[in-house]
């Protein structure tokens, strides 16, 4: 590619005066890099980790509940739910997986601690269901799942619950 003067060009930005216009005097779109700000803002802020939903519960009380699910590989999907009440949080965590009497390893993690580890097996239904209480910490407590299956099949599923 040759430039104006018949030498060889190069592909460099030009710099921007006061103006808005490049050295040559013509008017430098700034609306692209608007447009990829407000798009990595949104994709940012728009769409954390799951987080809780105020609601409220059928006994009356102030209830904080969240709900996410996962894809594991495998035929294999994941949910967990956590509510918030009363000073302690309830975790009901599932595997869905076609496959009964396989045996799977779980790991609950609240706050970067095990507090749950056990085996349980797949029912005849086609899935696990383990439900724990924990205790509700000071601030958004984070709770997350992982499970270990038959020929490397792993899940991962987590959660914030806001306090």
């Amino acid at each position: 590619m040759s430039g104006r003067d018949g030498r060889p060009g190069t592909k460099v930005a030009l710099r921007t005066g006061p103006d808005g216009r490049d050295d040559r005097g013509v008017p430098v779109a700034r609306r692209p890099v608007a447009v990829l700000v407000a798009v990595l803002a949104v994709a940012t802020l728009g769409a954390p980790a799951a987080q809780a939903r105020g609601g409220r519960g059928g006994g009356g009380g102030d209830e904080a509940r969240v709900r996410t699910s996962a894809g594991c590989g495998r035929a294999a999907r994941t949910r967990l739910e956590l509510r918030g009440r009363d000073g302690a949080i309830r975790t009901d965590w599932k595997l869905e997986r076609g496959r009964a009497g396989e045996r799977w390893r779980i790991v609950v993690v609240q706050e970067a601690r095990v507090v749950w580890r056990g085996t349980r097996t797949i029912s005849s239904s086609g899935r696990i269901e383990q439900r724990l209480a924990l205790r509700d910490l000071p601030g958004a407590d984070r709770v997350d799942v992982r499970a270990s299956g038959p020929r490397g099949t792993s899940c991962a599923v987590g959660a914030t619950l806001r306090g």
